[in-house]
């Protein structure tokens, strides 16, 4: 991401995404944390949605709840 501009885009896009309840997107940690139905979508087509605006996303290991 260039600018944090570049995080609120990629955020309003991802929470329009089928399936997301909830996403945070930090341009200072460069990362994005959702929360999603996975019956409806799959960390692989949010990647690709990433990768459509021309931005590069990959998966990081699940975080449990505390």
């Amino acid at each position: 991401m260039d600018c944090a501009a570049c995080a609120v885009g990629i955020q309003a896009m991802l929470r329009k995404q089928a399936g997301v309840a909830t996403a945070r997107v930090s341009y200072d940690t460069k990362e994005a944390v959702v929360q999603f139905d996975a019956t409806k979508t799959s960390p692989e087509n949010l990647i690709a949605a990433i990768d459509r605006t021309g931005f590069k996303a990959e998966p990081s290991a699940p975080k449990e709840k505390p």
